[in-house]
């Protein structure tokens, strides 16, 4: 009987491990637990056996069925105690703390095989800010507020906003421009900042609350100055409580053109996709970060998802002329991945997260699959005929909330489906749309021409860190939940990555949770390396959002040269909420601002 006891006991361990996985790297650690739990178990098997050999044998009667249910009534009652009391220890260690401070000082550092911490320089972040003393090139002020809203299609909102537009107001600059941004706090109470996702700005522009600054609360406002460095597609929101803030309207646009400006024959068009909770009653306004409120929850309750274009779920029309040259900057606004289609001419995918491809070629019938927070240029030639673009798969708006935590398969699209936002562009506006792209996902990693290595045919990598995407079932905050983690740890446990200016990095992503990670690094592009064990062999892949999904394996690099203390973290905001947030560390850079309840800055 051991033998067959021994199995079952072993399926037992198996499915424990795929909840709760020990910490990378995994050999050691499983060998050790199942060599301490086969001794254990087998030896409770064997004297359990004993025991009842001993039973059966002649002698002494057997306690009575009375006293052999009051036994094992006791038994349960104490494994029940234990493990209540377990588990309100558990929920009650996982509690955050009501203050952090910076991850520059009080986090746990991994070196990635580099030098340890405090060889550099000490500096802060409040040192490490845009161009104070010259005079602006361009100036905006953007300004929050809490109210009640309609789309431009007529549905209500129970919105937060900029400017009072849903998004917020487009911002065009040009490269090398010293940008200046005012922003205004009229009546969220639980706060804003604002990231620029994407431009890699200095850290004290960076927006993230409790990291390089404090939340601008009503009444309130900051300044952020910076220069683009690189003409592309961005978009900036809110950094504060980003998980709702985002999904109710905190969020905009920001197009980097060239010095010269963009060309005037091109039509060029910003086309922001985003689901808005529609029709449900208005939560009320976020109150003071801790004290529960609308900035915990969603766009407001009761509602439906509409996946919209800005502001409009009904199909759009725009007359071009036909040989008209067109670019359209496609950015996904949301937690999950969206699945675009573009139909009715051949196009290019120019860029990939505001990073021009070398020698894109044209595609045919072929889908766009963009990370939640990434963005794509698509260009193409005006034909005589309609060009219909569409999402054709939307796990945003399939998905019962934003309050939901999963993305899972993308929820499939037929033609016409009223919720689906589209935009139709052609010579005559009233020609009927053509029939979405049904073809494969677009994969970038052999799109375009190769050109020189960016690092060198073989580089030689100064950090290496392996971050391993995963589930594991425990509590945070208090309460029992799937935890989306790193390395089986959780926000404040995750060690940040250490590294000193100037350093090539080496980062290995892999997803052995059930769900799509969009991987977003502040301050920094990445260079991918190979997917799945294949190298990239087109155009030199950048992004600073890439979507990692299940059982996927990406190889990454990119060049530590913006010191500071940046966020690295999944931009689906409900698993950075839950926990799934690291930090990049230069060596010698600290903070003085911190997170927590307490402290009213919660970035997530």
């Amino acid at each position: 009987m051991v033998p067959v006891q021994a199995a079952a006991l072993a399926a037992l361990w198996g499915a424990a491990l795929t909840l709760h996985p020990p910490t990378p790297p995994y050999a050691g650690m499983v060998l050790a637990e199942f060599a301490l739990l086969g001794v254990a178990s087998g030896g409770l098997l064997l004297l359990r056996q004993y025991r009842r050999a001993a039973l059966d044998a002649p002698g002494p009667r057997p306690p009575t069925r009375s006293r052999r249910l009051l036994r094992a009534t006791a038994t349960v009652t104490g494994l029940a105690l234990l493990a209540v009391g377990g588990c309100s220890l558990a929920a009650e260690r996982s509690r955050l703390p009501g203050v952090t401070g910076g991850p520059g000082h009080t986090h746990a550092f991994d070196t990635g095989g580099g030098p340890p911490a405090g060889q550099a320089p000490v500096r802060s972040v409040d040192d490490l800010t845009g161009d104070r003393g010259a005079e602006p090139d361009r100036r905006f002020t953007l300004t929050a507020t809490d109210r009640t809203m309609r789309l431009a299609s007529g549905e209500k909102v129970a919105a937060l906003a900029f400017n009072g537009q849903l998004p917020g107001p487009e911002l065009r600059v040009r490269r090398g421009e010293l940008v200046e941004v005012v922003l205004v706090n009229r009546n969220v109470e639980g706060g804003v900042t604002l990231h620029w996702h994407g431009v890699d700005v200095p850290n004290a522009e960076d927006g993230v609350a409790g990291v390089t600054q404090n939340a601008v609360f009503p009444g309130g406002r900051h300044v952020y100055r910076f220069r683009p460095d690189r003409a592309g597609t961005f978009w900036y929101h809110s950094h504060q409580q980003s998980s709702s803030t985002v999904a109710r309207g905190l969020f905009g646009a920001l197009v980097v053109e060239e010095p010269g400006g963009g060309d005037p024959a091109v039509r060029d068009r910003t086309v922001v996709a985003h689901a808005w909770t529609v029709g449900g009653a208005k939560s009320p306004a976020g109150g003071p970060p801790g004290g529960g409120g609308a900035l915990s929850g969603v766009n407001g309750s009761g509602g439906t998802l509409r996946t919209a274009f800005g502001d409009d779920t009904r199909l759009r029309t725009e007359k071009v002329p036909a040989g008209t040259e067109v670019r359209l900057r496609l950015v996904n606004a949301d937690n999950c991945p969206r699945t675009y289609s573009l139909a009715g001419t051949p196009f290019k995918v120019a860029a990939i997260d505001g990073n021009d491809v070398a020698g894109p070629t044209e595609l045919r019938d072929v889908r766009l699959r963009i990370a939640g927070g990434g963005r794509y240029d698509v260009t193409y030639r005006q034909p005589a005929g309609p060009v219909h673009l569409t999402v054709v798969g939307d796990a945003n708006a399939s998905s019962a909330s934003h309050g939901s935590e999963g993305c899972g398969e993308d929820g499939a699209y037929g033609a016409g489906r009223p919720e689906t936002a589209s935009l139709l562009l052609a010579p005559d506006p009233a020609t009927e749309p053509p029939a979405p792209a049904a073809g494969p996902l677009f994969e970038p990693l052999h799109y375009g021409t190769a050109g020189s290595a960016p690092f060198g045919p073989s580089p030689r990598f100064d950090r290496s860190f392996h971050l391993v995407l995963g589930n594991s079932l425990g509590f945070y905050d208090g309460r029992l939940m799937v935890l989306w983690t790193v390395n089986n740890a959780v926000h404040p446990d995750i060690p940040a990555l250490l590294v000193t200016e100037g350093d090539l990095v080496r980062t290995t992503f892999v997803n052995r949770s059930l769900d799509d990670h969009p991987m977003h690094l502040h301050g920094h592009r990445m260079l991918v390396l190979s997917k799945d064990g294949e190298k990239a062999t087109g155009s030199p892949w950048w992004t600073d959002t890439l979507n990692v999904a299940p059982g996927e394996r990406y190889e990454i690099a990119f060049r530590a040269d913006n010191p500071g203390l940046w966020m690295d973290h999944c931009h689906n905001l409900d698993h950075a909420r839950d926990g799934m947030v690291l930090h990049l560390a230069y060596d010698g850079v600290s903070s003085p601002y911190e997170a927590g309840r307490s402290s009213g800055n919660l970035p997530e």
